[in-house]
């Protein structure tokens, strides 16, 4: 005999108002969870993308000084510069991608010349190069010679900036005391004599709460920042060796070329 259908079959085979709560607070909790985990992974790719670039960066350059008698870029600034326009410039024949001067955690559009700010969101270390002065500027000599820097491993040759800055044009370029671009630092300007940690305003926390940061013998490393005004273990060009020993610095050598 077939059994017929009643209502209280029905509603024995439907969810009740408490069991839909608990499935959805379930889901909730889940996301809540997943959710900044899957954030986490996106900034780790968009970490590993940066440092790609300040890697290609940094063998574009080797490139460079190896066709420039060993020296790095000239650093010249100034509207009465011949071009290219700055060092980003300069390394596009070994670069040959604008993408990669781009940090892809950095938001702000891309500046359209190489005079507007965006044009990269990465700055050189200000020390390699050869600036002059704000008011008498050089244009036509090289860097500082490879073979000057006494500690590669732990001099920083790239950073990253922030594209967002009126300074990142293609001179951008920072000394672990300020970062700038569009006028040049005043020699003997590197900071405080006797050196000292970085000040905050030099370090652009972009990557899970740190930075990346590319050296002069090539290598790429990730930094995490320090609580407070003053950010990571990272010194500017005016500190000795003694004083900054293992730590990344902005020092060509130990205080005699920058001091």
């Amino acid at each position: 005999m077939t059994r017929s259908y009643t209502q209280k079959d029905n509603q024995a085979h439907a969810f009740t108002l408490i069991e839909l709560l608990v499935v959805i607070a379930i889901i909730a909790i889940l996301a809540a969870i997943l959710f900044p985990v899957f954030s986490r992974a996106r900034e780790n790719a968009r970490r590993a993308s940066c440092q790609s670039n300040l890697k290609q960066m940094a063998l574009s350059l080797k490139q460079y000084i190896q066709d420039y008698d060993e020296r790095y870029p000239n650093l010249s600034t100034g509207a009465g510069a011949p071009g290219p326009y700055g060092w980003v410039d300069t390394m596009q024949p070994y670069i040959k991608s604008m993408q990669i001067v781009q940090c892809p955690s950095d938001t702000t559009e891309p500046g359209t010349g190489a005079g507007a700010a965006g044009y990269t969101d990465y700055y050189i270390n200000a020390a390699l190069g050869n600036t002059g002065t704000a008011t008498s500027p050089v244009y036509n000599v090289g860097g500082i010679s490879e073979a000057a820097i006494e500690n590669s491993s732990l001099t920083i040759l790239l950073a990253d900036g922030s594209g967002a800055s009126a300074y990142s044009t293609a001179r951008y370029r920072g000394n672990g005391y300020t970062v700038e671009g569009a006028t040049a630092v005043t020699a003997p300007g590197y900071g405080p004599v006797g050196g000292g940690l970085v000040t905050s305003g030099s370090i652009y926390q972009k990557h899970l709460e740190g930075f990346n940061l590319a050296f002069v013998d090539g290598h790429v490393k990730w930094s995490k920042t320090d609580a407070g005004s003053v950010k990571g273990r990272i010194y500017n060009a005016r500190t000795p060796f003694a004083t900054s020993q293992n730590s990344p610095t902005f020092a060509t050598s130990d205080g005699a070329a920058n001091s």
